[in-house]
């Protein structure tokens, strides 16, 4: 090779790791999980107070309720965003209570004893696109009270 394309080589790498770089310094903004037993207006905040002007919001947020009681919320991120950017970003949070060895390289499961909710992250499919439900390739984060729908009749919130 010629010191020319060893130079332009070079070049092309540098630029892709500062573009991964800059990926991986945006951080992926997850709800608010004290919505979840809440059936009070004390609860309406579905986003942390601290904002970066860069983070990176779901393009889909769908609130499970029973009689004004949220108790799950399905997170959808765009197909564009990474695995591994809101792994990443639920493992910041919740890597104490991450579930290990969920058999699958798209599956992440958190069971968050502490405050009674689970979570899991996944990728939706060709199948799942095919029920017009989300695009493939979208990524899901589920965040459920335990006991479902009956923890609202449990929550003193």
């Amino acid at each position: 090779m010629r010191k020319t394309d060893i130079a332009w080589l070079l070049t092309l790498a540098l630029l892709s790791l500062h573009a991964a770089a800059a990926q991986s310094a945006r951080r992926v903004v997850l709800p608010n999980p004290g919505l979840l037993r809440c059936s009070s207006a004390d609860c309406s905040q579905l986003w942390p107070a601290n904002m970066d002007p860069k983070a990176i919001f779901p393009k889909q947020v769908t609130l499970d309720t029973d009689r004004g009681c949220v108790y799950g919320m399905t997170v959808l991120y765009d197909k564009s965003v990474p695995f591994g950017l809101i792994r990443a970003a639920l493992d910041d949070r919740y890597q104490q209570w991450s579930v290990k060895d969920v058999g699958s390289s798209v599956l992440r499961v958190w069971r968050v004893e502490p405050q009674k909710f689970s979570i899991q992250l996944a990728v939706a499919d060709k199948a799942d696109e095919r029920k017009h439900w989300a695009e493939a390739g979208t990524k899901q984060v589920v965040f459920i009270a335990f006991k479902g729908k009956a923890a609202c009749s449990l929550s003193s919130k």
